[in-house]
């Protein structure tokens, strides 16, 4: 899932400025999830546009809007209301909103900040464990990702500062290598304890990304 967090209001006014009859477009996927781009958060920017007297030409709530061929088929439903939209507002993350603007050629704004590809443990709390960085080790890292969730991107073990069980920059959470070594000792593993694995190759992971 993609982690969005809302907008402050007034940057979406104030981006929105001079049009006056806008789109509202929620997804019903990983938006919803985070209580972003739902359809309650649709009916809910639709109340508060209108009491700013903008024309709402139509709202719909999206599976993936940035599935462009799930736009595709969706966007049938208010075709003729999107021709006399002037501007449309997209609850959902950054590749929803580019997504959107490509196929409707219209001026596409984004309601809510994208984060980070996100593990959710309850509503309301969520955990970055993967970066997409194309060069995944979990194979060999015990199953974990030290890129992401050691302060420093460390690959081949602990720095200095920890204290055997903690992390020195996060004092609060246990070091990302220390549950490396106990998971690889738990699946017999343990040659991977001493491999030391090459620098990242960022010539693999250039962007833009296709």
């Amino acid at each position: 899932m993609f982690l969005t967090e809302k907008k402050d209001i007034n940057e979406v006014i104030d981006t929105l400025g001079k049009y006056k009859k806008i789109g509202i477009i929620g997804c019903a996927s990983c938006a919803s999830i985070c209580l972003t781009g739902g359809s309650a958060q649709v009916k809910e920017m639709e109340k508060h546009l209108s009491g700013m007297g903008k024309e709402i030409t139509f709202t719909i709530s999206i599976d993936e809007p940035c599935d462009a061929r799930v736009l595709k088929e969706d966007m049938r439903f208010v075709e003729d209301e999107l021709k006399d939209t002037e501007a449309v507002l997209v609850l959902s993350c950054g590749t929803g909103v580019q997504t959107i603007g490509d196929f409707t050629k219209k001026k596409t704004v984004a309601g809510v900040n994208s984060r980070f590809i996100a593990q959710t443990e309850h509503i309301g709390e969520y955990h970055a464990l993967c970066q997409g960085c194309d060069e995944c080790r979990l194979n060999v890292s015990g199953g974990v990702c030290t890129i992401t969730l050691c302060p420093k991107g460390l690959l081949n073990g602990p720095c200095e500062g920890h204290d055997g069980i903690k992390c020195e920059v996060n004092e609060d959470s246990t070091c990302v290598f220390m549950t490396s070594y106990a998971n690889m000792s738990r699946f017999s593993e343990e040659e991977n304890i001493g491999r030391i694995l090459s620098p990242r190759d960022y010539s693999i992971n250039m962007l833009p990304k296709k």
